[in-house]
């Protein structure tokens, strides 16, 4: 087990295994990784501030369409925006390979660290259900449901499993834990990483509401994905969330 890195502060943790090493080393002393994409400039910080302001950008407009312009609002005009969403995270994830790449390894696979992942998701979401629930009759007396969206539409149940649990367990994490939490980690701490990113993911949700929970969800999936160095276990907590979340709706 490795020391913290706030216990050795003149050195800092590989990319890859977290083993702490020297600034100036170029190869890990553990693992022998590549050490250059530790070393970022001043120059280098404000690109990627640029460019993930660029993804955030699009992120926010598109989630803005299809929650406030009526004319987006239909099954067909979803899909042209959850195509959009999901290139977005792909292509900013893609470019920057180098850095996003070492996250897509699932390195140390635990199906008991995974099933308890999964089963801690539904019971989250469980509890989030009734809680949101309660909320809407209360504050603004009434009920939100995602099925009458998808109701008039040939196969509904699938679309809403596909619109609700998969897209946003893919692509959602790709583009938030994925690529906008490593950028962060280029230009912060590891800890104002962690909120910055969790705190965007839940405003492009544009719910007041859902606030109260999607943030505290966003932190701890984003620990979840440096604790575990891969993006996996974030996916499938998502999925199971928000499928469970589904169910709801279905049964």
């Amino acid at each position: 087990m490795f020391l913290d890195a706030e216990e050795l502060p003149d050195k800092k943790p590989c990319i890859k295994c977290g083993a702490l090493i020297l600034p100036q080393i170029r190869f890990c002393n553990n693992c022998g990784s590549a050490q250059a994409g530790q070393i970022v400039t001043s120059a280098n910080k404000w690109r990627l501030l640029q460019q993930s302001a660029i993804f955030y950008s699009i992120y926010i407009i598109v989630c803005s369409l299809g929650n406030f312009v009526d004319i987006f609002k239909t099954f067909g005009w979803s899909l042209v925006i959850e195509v959009i969403i999901a290139g977005t995270a792909v292509i900013f994830f893609a470019y920057n390979w180098v850095e996003t790449k070492q996250i897509l390894r699932w390195p140390d696979f635990s199906i008991q660290k995974l099933s308890a992942y999964c089963g801690l998701a539904m019971l989250g979401s469980f509890l989030v259900h009734y809680a949101v629930g309660w909320l809407n009759v209360t504050i603004f007396s009434k009920e939100e449901h995602f099925y009458s969206f998808f109701s008039g539409s040939y196969g509904a149940a699938f679309w809403i499993v596909f619109f609700t649990a998969v897209l946003p367990a893919l692509f959602e994490e790709l583009g938030f834990r994925g690529y906008l939490l490593q950028v962060l980690l280029k230009v912060a701490d590891k800890e104002q990483a962690i909120y910055i990113s969790a705190f965007l993911f839940a405003i492009i949700h544009l719910s007041f509401v859902s606030l109260f929970w999607l943030i505290p969800f966003a932190l701890f999936i984003g620990r979840m994905r440096i604790r575990e160095n891969t993006i996996w276990y974030g996916i499938f907590f998502h999925f199971c969330f928000n499928l469970t979340a589904c169910l709801f709706e279905l049964l």
